[in-house]
């Protein structure tokens, strides 16, 4: 559990093949025997900083289309697996994963026949408010602009920024004032 900012994002049109493309050669740059332990050294140096540096961009340039959906938030909780049992829908491919320096990136293809609309619509209510601010908006982000664009990816970015704060650690900050208010 970690203090994390949380990103998704959906592109869409040709923008999102070139965005497939590169997850693909990312993802396949991974080398480990463990499939199932995951961490950053398992990709080479210079794709984690392909990475980190796309995710820059991204957010750098979320207002602007082909992004027709953009949401970022802070999650002071919710653990790293969530991430990818959302964007794995039975019956579908799993999503591209890749561990880079200070992110993680999961991405997501459209379409995929709609699989991860009836995942998330069958998700019910979860067992904590975190995970249910993720699946409700990670479905606001598949039916973000669906009319207009078929063809699309969904990313999902996971930065970690600090470690776990309780609540007691939120009340506590409630009745001071923090150094970056004062003048």
């Amino acid at each position: 559990m970690a203090t994390q900012r949380i990103t998704i994002a959906k592109v869409g049109g040709i923008a999102a093949d070139v965005i497939l493309r590169r997850l693909q050669g990312w993802a396949a740059a991974r080398q480990t025997a463990e499939p199932e332990e995951w961490s950053n050294d398992q990709w080479p140096s210079s794709v984690r900083v392909q990475v980190d540096a796309f995710a820059d961009r991204l957010r750098a340039n979320s207002l602007f289309p082909p992004v027709v959906h953009f949401i970022e938030w802070s999650d002071l909780w919710s653990m790293g697996d969530l991430f990818g049992r959302w964007l794995t829908p039975p019956g579908g491919p799993p999503p591209f994963v890749i561990h880079a320096d200070r992110f993680e990136l999961y991405g997501y293809s459209l379409p995929d026949g709609g699989r991860l609309g009836r995942h998330l619509t069958a998700a019910g209510p979860q067992q904590f408010d975190e995970y249910d601010q993720f699946v409700d908006r990670l479905h606001e982000a598949l039916t973000a602009s669906q009319e207009l664009t078929e063809q699309a990816v969904i990313i999902v970015l996971r930065e970690v920024v600090g470690s776990l704060q309780t609540d007691d650690d939120l009340l506590a900050s409630l009745s001071i004032v923090p150094a970056w208010l004062v003048e």
